[in-house]
């Protein structure tokens, strides 16, 4: 996403050199009470941190000296990195705009419950005012007159509550024209006074029902601010509001505003392999090959961390590093092991080998999870005085955003991520510091990541530039006040005036001519025949499972600083045991009924056509799985052996159907 202040840069450095010129009175005021006696460039200490201060001076010079019709008509944009403060910032704004501008409403608008529940501890009674020092006494206003309300979960007191409330927390689909209580809550705000808008992790924005919504709010939006650490979508768009401010991991690692991320891999040198029967369980042959061979067997990618012996692997080495964070923590808080799984039936299963095979106290947390589960999620690591604290949690994607408790240190993946908006959103979880007492703001921290090379997540490990330390003994312990090399530089803009835009393209210039790609073939004509070709599918029940893996060592990345590498000794191998996670009758269904939807979704638009085409394909699989593998029965009435039978079968079915020209289009084409 392009930064849309750069062209201002040399001014605003000027405006602030100069005293800030320009600015409303109260506004100058305000400003000065932020400030430091002893550096007026600087923000008073306990207020803002150095680029919450930073985010803050350029909200207000956007504001009100470039004003709406220069830059931000349709907001104003803060990317931020996860742990960066962005509440912070938000309630600066908030009590400037309240004291200067004499906006008397605000509405915080947030993806999910997780973010909802984590504002509004924070500006409940004025909290967050009152530990950042962020109202004068000459501004005649207190924390507890921001009156908050909180919209969902039957806290809120209705439309006159709405109406009368200083501070609405609450969902952009609260304020949709779809729902009765949508239409409600927009009525009350849009008659009250005009609000600013604040957009908690902005990036969250793929539904037309959103834009159309906030364009319905932009009359009364006296400033719209959004905040995000990944502005740029999954769908590849970016928010309609202008950026003004990047403060990213690399400025953040170098001013010792998040942990050093460190990512550990396998080294592998053998793996068994054993070939079983799906239907019956039957083991037919057991084979070891070198790692090296590994690659023409076309094995699963997420095989090699969801099958149970490499599981029980990566979760040796992720035990590991938790054990190595216990003792850095030293009982001043209690370090978490966060497990990322890819549906909940693989969830399930880490959870119950967490804790029935190594004995780790360990929370589940998905969808169907209650109340009081998601309680427990926010307060990992608070319980370091119980006896029996949570030593782990795992979770099926749904803690991605909004939940990163601060002692989460290490991070087990146990999915591939296909996206960058996901895999750093992930990574994010863990980089938010421990600031408790007895921790001081310059002690190193670091939040180690298992990772697996079959993932193929050098991607996302390039983003942070990974480099590779060589000499280093396979049974070196890390050690993070020595291992730690010092931050990285931070990155400036030296010369914005040689910014540019780039021009619209002259129609006149532009040639119109032919451009010849070559020869292109053309795709395959849809199959009008597609279910008997479909029916014809011949399946081998014979599955292959990772059964055991050999490894020589640990290999860790540094991801910031000098992004060395160290390689570790492997852990031990335990004995060999049976099943013991036991994974739930309807975590399997759901398992079956996700990877349809995945599979359909992938061969659609593999076949050239919009995702949107999706239903049609899942719902030919859906009548072939039945017919194929459980017996004619629905999927929730098919026997448990039969749904466990199609759910290993389900790489096949993607394999085979995706393998036949003109297949997918026959069924988008001539399905019914």
């Amino acid at each position: 996403m392009f930064n849309q202040f750069a062209r201002y840069e040399d001014a605003f450095r000027d405006w602030r050199r100069d005293g800030l010129p320009g600015l409303k009175p109260d506004s100058y005021k305000y400003v000065e009470f932020l400030t430091s006696k002893d550096d007026d460039q600087a923000a008073r200490p306990g207020t803002l941190w150095p680029h919450q201060w930073e985010s803050f001076l350029r909200l207000i010079y956007a504001h009100e000296i470039l004003g709406k019709a220069e830059l931000g008509a349709d907001g104003l944009l803060l990317n931020v990195v996860t742990g960066g403060g962005k509440t912070a910032i938000i309630a600066a704004v908030i009590a400037w705009l309240r004291i200067a501008h004499s906006v008397q409403k605000f509405v915080l608008l947030c993806p999910n419950l997780i973010v909802r529940d984590r504002l509004e501890d924070d500006f409940q009674g004025g909290k967050v005012f009152k530990a950042r020092d962020l109202l004068p006494e000459w501004g005649h206003v207190q924390p507890q007159d921001f009156v908050l309300t909180t919209l969902g979960g039957g806290r809120e007191g209705g439309w006159a509550s709405l109406f009368s409330a200083s501070l609405v927390l609450g969902n952009i689909h609260q304020f949709y024209l779809s729902n009765k209580s949508g239409q409600s809550n927009l009525s009350a705000l849009m008659n009250g006074p005009d609000f600013a808008l604040f957009n908690d992790e902005a990036h969250n924005s793929p539904a037309p029902e959103y834009e159309a919504t906030l364009k319905r709010m932009r009359e009364r939006v006296v400033l719209r601010v959004d905040t995000t650490a990944t502005p740029d979508r999954a769908d590849g768009r970016a928010p309609d509001s202008h950026m003004i401010y990047e403060y990213g991991v690399t400025d953040a690692l170098a001013d010792g505003i998040i942990k050093t991320p460190v990512v550990y891999q396998p080294d592998i040198k053998t793996v068994q392999l054993t070939y079983t029967d799906a239907r019956t369980g039957e083991q037919r042959k057991v084979e070891e090959i070198d790692w090296d061979e590994v690659d023409r067997l076309g094995l699963n990618a997420t095989q090699w961390v969801t099958d149970d012996e490499p599981m029980r692997q990566q979760m040796a080495i992720a035990l590991r590093r938790l054990d190595e964070q216990e003792r850095r923590a030293k009982k001043r808080y209690q370090p978490i092991l966060f497990v990322v799984a890819v549906c909940k039936a693989d969830a399930e299963k880490a959870a119950q080998t967490l804790n029935k095979y190594f004995k780790v106290k360990t929370l589940l947390v998905t969808e169907d999870s209650d109340e009081e589960d998601r309680r427990k999620a926010r307060e990992l690591g608070k319980q370091q005085k119980s006896a029996t604290p949570f030593r782990a949690v795992v979770s099926v994607l749904m803690l991605r955003e909004g939940w990163d408790v601060p002692e989460v240190g290490v991070i087990l993946l146990l999915r591939k991520f296909g996206s960058k908006v996901y895999g750093q959103q992930v990574v994010g979880r863990g980089l938010r510091r421990v600031r408790v007492k007895g921790v001081e703001p310059t002690e190193p921290q670091i939040c180690a990541i298992v990772d697996h090379p079959k993932l193929e997540h050098q991607w996302l490990w390039d983003i942070f530039n990974a480099k590779k330390r060589t000499g280093v003994l396979i049974d070196d312990q890390f050690d993070e006040t020595e291992d730690l090399p010092p931050p990285p530089p931070k990155q400036e803009l030296e010369k914005p005036d040689l910014v540019i835009d780039v021009p619209a393209v002259d129609p006149s210039v532009v040639d119109e001519g032919e451009f010849d790609v070559g020869n292109v073939p053309p795709p395959p004509t849809p199959l009008d025949d597609w279910r008997k070709r479909l029916d014809a599918i011949a399946y081998d029940p014979t599955v292959v499972e990772i059964t055991k893996v050999t490894m020589a060592g640990v290999v860790g990345q540094e991801l910031g600083g000098e992004r060395w590498r160290t390689v570790q000794s492997a852990p031990d191998e335990g004995e060999p045991i049976g099943d013991i996670a036991q994974v739930s009758d309807g975590a399997v269904r759901e398992a079956v009924k996700e990877g349809l939807l995945e599979i359909a979704e992938a061969l659609t638009v593999e076949a050239g056509y919009a995702a949107t085409f999706k239903d049609r394909v899942y719902s030919a699989l859906l009548h072939h799985v039945r017919a194929r593998f459980l017996n004619g029965s629905s999927l929730g009435l098919a026997e448990r052996p039969e749904v466990h039978f199609a759910w290993k079968m389900l790489p096949q079915v993607k394999a085979k159907v995706g393998a036949i020209p003109g297949m997918v289009a026959g069924i988008i084409e001539y399905g019914d």
